[in-house]
């Protein structure tokens, strides 16, 4: 006898339980949920964090689909300040670390989470929650995938593509790559990141960083924990069999012959602008604007400023929405901002110079005032 399709399903999302209320749906649309969320199934039978309540849908393809968002939402929402959220795929080695797979969207970071957790245990395509001391939370959530004829990504269970289960060791982080997947990559190969600039690169792939206690510090701590962020430059998604595979496999110690290293970006001069990553400043602002007077600049509220040698820094404002706006100044950025104590336009031309100013530098600080204005990190009074 055939047994009756569930009236809910109780599911772990990056370690929220999230119950999926199915009593509006058929009985074959209560069977498509179960069988796409097999792989996400709760192991314990505590009550909730939360519930998604389905309606009767017009197709069981959007259904499922609108329902992957819902949950992951909704999750997300749960875990709001507690873990770092990262927008990724994830795959882990039988010890239990786990390698995130970040790529923006179109950069074919399913498919590769796809391909890798044929070989390794797949923890997620979408987004995996990593704690503090380095523990990952799984979210293994149907596959999301493009098909054609089909106007929605149609779901797939893990299982129903061959995908391996969890190992029984406790899931922590190993690495964090950056997927940059181009045909002039000729070779497939990691290089390492640059610590500020793998932040920068990470802001936009992390939901409400702002609102995590200390985000700058706890995220650059991982990363210096486990060797920092690496880029992976590779053609086709088999190349990066060999890549991550090796970071699971080896020992870190042993690992240097895998990357190459990454020059030391370029530092700006006095002259060069204040770099925004979510929100990028504008140039266009003319010269004699916010500067002029004796108006007096004050450092806009931040949720956390972090200093990479010799000369950056890495300023985090708030949004609404607890994403925050993540900014990197260089050059004379960093000294204009410390000192825009209710200060003057000459007495921060001051801060930033020694001797005469020549009408140059005089034009070049206005400029990064007023790049520093229109991205929020200073205002006006």
């Amino acid at each position: 006898m055939i047994p009756p399709p569930p009236s809910s399903l109780l599911v772990d999302a990056v370690g929220v339980k999230v119950r999926i209320d199915l009593t509006e749906l058929s009985g074959t649309d209560r069977r498509a949920v179960e069988s796409a969320w097999a792989g996400a199934l709760a192991v314990d039978d505590a009550g909730p964090d939360t519930v998604v309540r389905l309606v009767r849908p017009d197709s069981t393809d959007r259904m499922l689909s609108q329902l992957s968002g819902a949950v992951t939402q909704d999750a997300i929402r749960a875990r709001r300040g507690s873990s770092w959220m990262l927008h990724a795929g994830g795959v882990a080695a039988p010890d239990g670390g786990v390698v995130a797979l970040v790529g923006a969207s179109g950069a074919g970071k399913t498919t590769a989470t796809r391909r890798l957790a044929r070989t390794w245990a797949y923890v997620s395509d979408e987004t995996i929650g990593i704690d503090p001391d380095g523990r990952v939370h799984a979210y293994r959530k149907p596959l999301s995938v493009i098909t054609p004829g089909h106007p929605v990504k149609l779901q797939h269970c893990p299982a129903s593509l061959g995908l391996r289960p969890l190992p029984d060791a406790a899931l922590r982080l190993r690495r964090i790559v950056l997927l940059d997947r181009a045909e002039r990559h000729r070779e497939a190969r990691l290089v390492p990141v640059d610590p500020a600039e793998a932040l920068i690169a990470l802001a936009p792939h992390s939901s409400a960083l702002a609102a995590m206690p200390h985000p700058l510090t706890t995220a650059a701590g991982l990363l210096a924990a486990t060797r920092g962020l690496w880029r992976a430059e590779y053609a086709e998604a088999d190349d990066l069999d060999a890549l991550v595979g090796a970071i699971l496999l080896r020992d870190d110690d042993h690992e240097a012959s895998l990357s190459v290293v990454a020059p030391e970006p370029p530092h700006p001069s006095a002259g060069d602008a204040a770099t925004a990553v979510t929100h990028a400043a504008s140039s266009d602002a003319s010269t004699g604007g916010p500067t002029i007077g004796a108006r007096r600049f004050l450092r806009a509220p931040v949720v956390e400023v972090l200093p990479f040698p010799p000369d950056r820094l890495a300023v985090l404002t708030a949004s609404g929405d607890g994403a925050g706006l993540l900014h990197l100044l260089a050059g004379a950025a960093p000294a204009l901002w410390h000192a825009a104590d209710a200060a003057t336009r000459e007495e921060l031309i001051r801060a930033v110079t020694d001797g005469p100013v020549h009408r140059d530098a005089r034009e070049a600080i206005d400029g990064i005032l007023d790049q520093l204005v229109e991205a929020g990190i200073l205002t006006v009074a």
